[in-house]
């Protein structure tokens, strides 16, 4: 039994991952999805963290947001729906980004979208903790044009140990405090969670194949990290209790994720 492979929710109770984790996706062509990376659920209304090398695949050489994108999203009863990206922010500080997934308030505005959403915390690992990401990786093409199948998204678990916490780095591409891992991350996982203990400890950010017979390497950055990241481009219900728990004077403002657990909509 995998002991660490569990994602729970506010309670404690174990869930099926894949209804706060994942694949984000770009349009190639009208029809045609290519799953660039994994992402994961922060709150009800459809913020998700990611890797922010994966959003930057969705940006122009001007840093502008201008790819079609999606995410594709399982909701009640094994329906699925694809949620169009309609908003990004990079940390800039370290490998994180959040995006927001519409929730359909201006088609829907009394049932508007919802999911579940994942724990963090912001544990700095040691040696030996067994750890766990769930995340999309190498799947092909998806052709929606073909109505003789379905396609299919292809998830599983990839499990690992913390190897060492790296708090003064001089690796050229991840200056900042991270992880290395033996977690298995391979194109497509970028941006997953890694769970400990059912809570969310970090963002897969790269990872290392030396082949068969070499052990696998991988850097995770810390979820204590992006606490401090802004968010633009919230899109809150306005019949949601989130909503009303946000103050008069900083609604015009961009939150943290640490006034957004402050205001209850991130769970830690």
């Amino acid at each position: 039994m995998k002991m660490q492979s569990i994602a729970t929710n506010g309670n404690g109770e174990q869930i099926d991952p894949r209804s706060c984790v994942v694949p984000i996706m770009k349009e190639l062509e009208k029809g045609k999805l290519s799953i660039i990376g994994t992402g994961f659920y922060i709150t009800r209304y459809g913020l998700f963290l990611t890797a922010e090398h994966v959003l930057s695949d969705l940006m122009d050489s001007k840093r502008n947001f201008v790819k079609t994108s999606f995410i594709c999203h399982q909701g009640e009863n094994e329906t699925v729906h694809l949620r169009r990206i309609r908003a990004i922010n990079l940390f800039g500080g370290a490998d994180i980004g959040v995006g927001q997934a519409d929730n359909y308030t201006e088609k829907y505005p009394n049932n508007p979208l919802m999911n579940m959403r994942a724990r963090l915390s912001s544990k700095i690992l040691r040696e030996n903790d067994p750890l766990v990401t769930y995340a999309y990786p190498e799947n092909k093409i998806l052709d929606f044009t073909q109505q003789e199948y379905s396609p299919v998204v292809r998830s599983d678990y990839y499990e690992g140990v913390c190897l060492k916490y790296v708090t003064d780095s001089e690796h050229p591409f991840i200056p900042y405090p991270h992880f290395e891992t033996n977690i298995k991350i391979k194109s497509g996982a970028s941006g997953g969670p890694v769970f400990y203990k059912g809570k969310v400890i970090g963002i897969n950010c790269r990872g290392w194949d030396f082949g068969d017979n070499e052990d696998d390497l991988s850097y995770v950055v810390p979820m204590s990290l992006g606490l401090v990241m802004k968010v633009g481009g919230m899109q809150v219900p306005e019949i949601s209790w989130e909503n009303q728990q946000i103050p008069e004077s900083v609604r015009d403002t961009k939150l943290t994720i640490n006034d957004l657990i402050r205001f209850g909509h991130v769970q830690v």
